[in-house]
């Protein structure tokens, strides 16, 4: 067997794996599989003062609070392991699920979450590292054409002309946003 075919295999072993394990995470996230939800706190958990809760147990309390943090968070796993598994859009479902990863990474050793939990999304994570490192060209390709400017065909006054534009867009947006900031104020809802 030629050594493209097996590299080909094993790209295709990772994305499944990756794939099935993040689309069981997202899921179970949204059917209340994982973390402490309000009215559903262990009762060993809920008898204990916050200052002695341990760290474990209080992420978890703490991610389970919010109904609408827990679908976003499960929603991206799901639609970044789609995207991850399907052959033309595998690099932007790694995109999307690489901060994922990140996070559930820091989480887990900050907070103490078992090292098995920990070692799965270092390897989910290395996973779609190996595919990135696999389509480097692709990727180098694609964030050059999104980051160098491409030849406008302006000359240096149409250039400062656009530059200055920019300098009072920003200032507009940047006085735009102050404004709402001082209008919606600081306070907790």
């Amino acid at each position: 067997m030629k050594k493209s075919t097996l590299i080909n295999i094993l790209e295709w072993a990772l994305r499944i794996n990756v794939f099935i394990k993040l689309f069981i995470y997202g899921s179970g996230k949204i059917i209340g599989q994982q973390f402490y939800r309000k009215g559903n706190i262990p009762e060993e958990i809920g008898s204990i003062s916050l200052a002695e809760t341990g760290s474990y147990n209080l992420a978890w309390t703490f991610f389970g609070h919010s109904q609408g943090y827990i679908l976003f968070i499960g929603i991206s796993q799901i639609i970044g392991a789609i995207l991850f598994l399907i052959p033309r859009t595998k690099l932007l479902g790694g995109a999307i699920l690489i901060p994922i990863l990140l996070n559930i990474i820091v989480v887990d050793y900050f907070y103490g979450v078992a090292y098995g939990a920990m070692f799965s999304a270092c390897f989910y994570l290395a996973s779609i590292l190996w595919l990135f490192y696999r389509y480097k060209t692709e990727l180098i390709k694609a964030v050059k054409r999104l980051l160098l400017p491409h030849e406008s065909g302006l000359n240096k006054k149409q250039l400062l002309l656009q530059l200055g534009l920019m300098v009072v867009a920003f200032a507009a947006v940047f006085c735009v946003e102050l404004f709402f900031i001082d209008f919606f104020g600081y306070q907790d809802r």
